[in-house]
């Protein structure tokens, strides 16, 4: 997670993803030109393994990303898609040491839900609304379900353990 100047998404972001996945482990790495120092309440510390980088812990020494007042715009957004490319290649890498299975990258302004239409007969996953109640059971009550913690990847792995249908030709 690349954070620059919306430290304030942080908490929500953070609160929302431990809820949904559940989120355990998050590597946050904060722009140097960013404006505001990284903030991050101590008991999201005491919850989830949090690890904060710099640029240095990611980027390799002879590369200088920095912004300079003399970067064309197109510089500006050529260092930051760089950054952010070194920093996913650097997380995986990391990730993989720990033995993570599973590694989703997101912006602070992304939340990963599952859509209302995943659950409507007209998805082409379901052949059929047997299908599709065979499929989410045991899911009768979706807003139940969805409060549950760590909803979206339970049904992530639902979803992904099931035997693929065809629909009907």
């Amino acid at each position: 997670l690349l954070v620059m100047d919306d430290n304030h998404r942080l908490p929500e972001w953070l609160a929302y993803h431990y809820y949904a996945l559940p989120l355990r482990h998050v590597v946050i790495a904060s722009d140097p030109a960013s404006r505001n120092p990284l903030e991050i309440p101590i008991k999201w510390f005491q919850l989830m393994n949090i690890t904060i980088w710099e640029d240095k812990d990611f980027l390799p020494r002879d590369v200088d990303l920095l912004r300079k007042p003399s970067d064309t715009p197109d510089e500006r957004r050529s260092k930051n898609i760089r950054r952010h490319t070194y920093l996913l290649h650097q997380c995986s890498i990391h990730l993989k040491r720990q033995n993570r299975t599973w590694t989703a990258y997101h912006d602070i302004d992304e939340y990963l839900t599952i859509s209302e239409d995943f659950f409507s007969p007209d998805n082409p996953r379901f052949a059929s609304e047997e299908e599709l109640v065979k499929a989410t059971s045991p899911i009768p009550n979706r807003t139940a379900f969805m409060s549950e913690p760590g909803f979206v990847l339970r049904l992530l792995q639902k979803y992904m353990s099931e035997p693929k249908t065809t629909s009907p030709t």
